[in-house]
Parts: structure tokens; C-alpha cells; sequence
């Protein structure tokens, strides 16, 4: 893990720390520095504060990840299809497992169904 991801795992853990001593009223004397030191850190490092997760995360740093492993992906492509030519992408593993459960529910279904009619016709016929 990244210091940054670090720092806002801390960040959130004091926060959610802070919000249920407020809600039980329970704010001690250091809990107001506490309160400072974090809106200082926040301030610092550029978080934002997403109001659906309720949580800071560090938007620069999520950017940032995203590029590089686009750029990554970018970069070994070519090398990709040259050692595999580009068979490899036909090899999918998450599409053939959803596949196979895919195949697995039907095949489920069908019995059950199957079982259901059944009974109903030996229910009816005596």
C-alpha cells in the first residue's frame, strides 16, 4: 500500500473515530486538535470528500494509478502479440467461468422446472 493510500485510510479512520463520539456526545479536550490536524493534512494533501461514501479519497492519486496503468497497457500490447499473436484475448478466463455458471443455472433451472411439472402431472392423475 502507498503512503498516500496510507494517509487516507488514516484520515477516514480518525473521521469515523471523531463521528461516533460526536453522535454519543462525547468530544474530549484533544478531539478539537484532532479535528485541526486533520482538516490541516486534508488541506495538504488535496483530498476530496466523496458525500456518497461519506470517506476523503485522494482523486489526484486515483488519476494518477489509472494513466500509468493505461500507459502500461499500452506498452505491452505489442509484445503481447508478438509472443501469443492475438489468440490470447479469445482465452478469456472471466468470460468462460461466467460461461460455465451460466451454462450450470440453465442446466439447474431445466431440472427443477422438470421435477415441478412432473409432480403436478402425478398430483393431478390420481
Amino acid at each position: 500500500m502507498s503512503t498516500s493510500n496510507e494517509l487516507v485510510v488514516l484520515v477516514n479512520d480518525n473521521l469515523n473515530l471523531l463521528r461516533g463520539k460526536l453522535v454519543r456526545f462525547i468530544l474530549e479536550d484533544g478531539d478539537m486538535r484532532m479535528i485541526a490536524n486533520l482538516v490541516q493534512i486534508i488541506d495538504q494533501f488535496g483530498l476530496e470528500y466523496d458525500q456518497e461514501g461519506m470517506v476523503y479519497r485522494d482523486r489526484k492519486g486515483e488519476k494518477a494509478r489509472s494513466k500509468s496503468r493505461a500507459q502500461l497497457a499500452k506498452e505491452l500490447e505489442p509484445g503481447l502479440n508478438a509472443l501469443f499473436g492475438k489468440e490470447y484475448a479469445k482465452h478469456d478466463p472471466e468470460a468462460k467461468r461466467l460461461e460455465t455458471n451460466r451454462k450450470a443455472r440453465e442446466k439447474y433451472h431445466a431440472k427443477k422446472k422438470g421435477k415441478a411439472n412432473g409432480s403436478k402431472a402425478r398430483k393431478t392423475s390420481s
